[in-house]
């Protein structure tokens, strides 16, 4: 059948392709949405698009999702380190006791401020994706009950 795209994006490729032919791709299948769709052709194939823009929804979660683990795991590796760093440096210089563990963790938790910040955003637009993916999801659902109502009507 011409509009069946549930399937037209292979896992195998995605992955290779940037994000930027990504959001084209989205805005594409966003483009072919049939607005007051009346018939359940029209609403199956509203369906079928939005199951479409989900998986590239999804693709986009798992990038950022990603990127999101990778940087956390950078800032714990080097915060770890600047407190290894910081309390061995005042052992050497200083003469009396070095004081609390958490002295230390401050000191390196300000040394990956700006990493805490990238994170935080990376947070961010996985949530805005997140939710967009949920969003569609109800769309979907919503759309499957308007079939069902036509269907009992006709």
């Amino acid at each position: 059948m011409e509009f069946e795209k549930l399937y037209m994006f292979n896992p195998f490729v995605i992955a290779s392709a940037d994000n930027q032919k990504i959001a084209d791709t989205y805005s594409k299948l966003q483009s072919e949405i049939v607005q007051d769709a009346d018939t359940c052709f029209l609403i199956s194939r509203n369906i079928e698009l939005y199951a479409n823009m989900n998986y590239l929804i999804g693709e986009m979660i798992a990038r950022i999702q990603r990127e999101y683990d990778l940087l956390k795991t950078e800032i714990s590796i080097n915060e770890n380190k600047e407190v290894y760093t910081q309390r061995k440096l005042w052992q050497e210089t200083k003469k009396e006791k070095a004081p609390a563990m958490s002295y230390f963790e401050a000191i390196a938790k300000e040394t990956v401020k700006e990493d805490s910040k990238k994170l935080a955003n990376l947070g961010a637009r996985l949530f805005r994706f997140k939710k967009a993916y949920e969003s569609i999801d109800s769309k979907q659902n919503a759309l499957k009950k308007k079939i069902e109502a036509i269907r009992y009507e006709i």
